[in-house]
């Protein structure tokens, strides 16, 4: 990064951030800690219309296979600065990442778990509105729910899964439900193939 804002940025971020185990992915402003399963991302959010930041704290379920850097559960922040000055930038991105680092521990804390991943992604696939339940939602609580265990509903969200971005998936997974041991493996292989894609270090031992 060879721009003065972008190096203020990433100097406030390492930080904040480092002692709570996150890195810098690549020359971005995305800063990931691993939680083995998921996830916890702080995006520094660049403008494409200044020098300025915002910021994003949000959670990756590795275990979804997206493809993508998704945010699956997201605390978006009002905060925004623009550069001016040097001095004037470095202390907005010293706040910034400040609060970076209060929003991620909030979110390992909610997440200690996987249980306490499931509860939640299960509680709102159920309480979404029609548009969500049908799509990416339902589909994490049923993978979520066939990990617990908790088969009918597992079948339920995998069954009615109508997005045509995730029924494919949702059917791959549906005569699998009944057979725990496969459940759990092919989930696996998903968290595995996803930390390969993101060029995480393979785990000793699976997730779940």
């Amino acid at each position: 990064m060879g721009d003065t804002h972008s190096r203020i940025i990433a100097a406030a971020a390492r930080k904040e951030l480092v002692p709570l185990g996150f890195r810098q992915q690549g020359r971005s402003r995305l800063s990931l800690a691993d939680r083995r399963s998921w996830l916890n991302v702080v995006e520094f959010t660049p403008s494409r219309w200044s020098k300025s930041v915002s910021l994003t704290n949000a959670a990756h379920w590795l275990w979804l296979g997206i493809g993508f850097m998704s945010f699956n559960v997201s605390v978006p922040s009002q905060l925004y600065a623009e550069f001016e000055t040097e001095e004037q930038f470095a202390e907005a991105a010293r706040k910034i990442a400040h609060a970076a680092r209060d929003n991620a521990r909030l979110i390992d804390d909610r997440f200690s778990s996987f249980q306490s991943v499931a509860e939640f992604v299960i509680e709102r696939a159920e309480s979404s509105p029609n548009r969500m339940g049908p799509s990416w939602w339902g589909y994490e609580a049923g993978i979520a729910a066939g990990l617990l265990g908790r088969t009918d509903e597992a079948t339920r969200f995998l069954q009615g899964v109508t997005d045509d971005r995730v029924t494919e998936r949702a059917a791959h997974l549906l005569p699998l439900i009944n057979n725990p041991g496969a459940f759990r493996e092919t989930v696996n292989a998903t968290v595995a193939q996803e930390r390969a894609r993101l060029k995480l270090a393979a785990l000793e031992q699976p997730p779940f």
